[in-house]
């Protein structure tokens, strides 16, 4: 069993660990719960292109450094920097969108292992991957109603494979926090274990995904991605065009602000 380290040096940036048929990406900002700068999202697609290169790795794990976050979603001290025009905020949400697929496209299974707040586009990491497990203290959130933002239109594709519409619009509705119990309700995560057992549930699912035919699980995997998410091409661009309305809005600056200054946001819908 080897082990390696690959990725930018960058402190907060995320480092992918190879032993052996087990490939971890780790999510590093622990000081900030995981929540990602936009150098961290960037460094995503590049860690992941290069497991394609590796025939002994079986399967892939997600999870935070610091043994207590998965990933708070983005670092939302940058956004009046970097989302400061709607151009630019087009741009930042297409480098999330990239590391999300760079997920789904990664051969061998992925498995999301989350513990404490999965949240935004923490959460979106998630559902990118293939299968979720989450601890007791783990609990889940879409903010960007809180926020004033939309989320990435492709980003809901992967929250309508594991939840129903319904329980879509009651998560972007609300913004409302699930506990782990109520995420496993709705489908949007695959089993709850205690914390204690996090870590021997993840190493049990990794033994048997590594043991079992890679060429099936590949062509599995590349089945069910194509045949569950519709065609909506003919409709993305007018979905498009309205979560950039979002960006250019009033209601995205003042959510911003009022995230940074701890207080409620007071939105007046322009």
């Amino acid at each position: 069993m080897t082990s390696q380290a690959t990725g930018s040096t960058g402190h907060e940036n995320p480092r992918l660990t190879v032993n052996g048929a087990v490939a971890e990406l780790w999510l590093n900002a622990p000081a900030r719960k995981n929540a990602l700068p936009l150098s961290a999202w960037q460094a995503i697609p590049a860690l992941l292109d290069g497991l394609g290169k590796n025939a002994s790795v079986r399967v892939c794990v997600v999870r935070g450094v610091g043994g207590k976050s998965f990933c708070a979603g983005a670092d939302i001290s940058e956004f009046a920097e970097i989302r400061s025009t709607p151009a630019a905020a087009k741009h930042y949400d297409d480098i999330n969108v990239a590391a999300f697929k760079a997920l789904k496209a990664v051969a061998v299974p992925v498995i999301a292992a989350i513990e404490g707040p999965c949240l935004g586009g923490g959460l979106g990491l998630a559902l990118a991957c293939d299968m979720r497990i989450a601890a007791r203290s783990a609990f889940f959130a879409i903010p960007a109603a809180r926020l004033g933002l939309a989320y990435p239109p492709e980003a809901l594709g992967d929250l309508l494979e594991a939840v129903s519409p319904s329980d879509a619009k009651r998560l972007l509705f609300t913004a409302e926090r699930l506990a782990a119990d109520e995420a496993l309700r709705t489908g949007l995560i695959n089993e709850v274990v205690d914390d204690t057992q996090l870590d021997q549930r993840i190493d049990a699912l990794c033994s048997i995904l590594s043991n079992n035919a890679p060429l099936s699980l590949k062509a599995a995997k590349r089945a069910i991605n194509h045949l569950s998410r519709p065609n909506v091409a003919g409709e993305m661009a007018d979905l498009l065009e309205d979560a950039e309305l979002c960006i250019d809005s009033a209601d995205y600056r003042e959510g911003c602000k009022a995230f940074l200054e701890k207080r409620s946001p007071r939105f007046t819908g322009g």
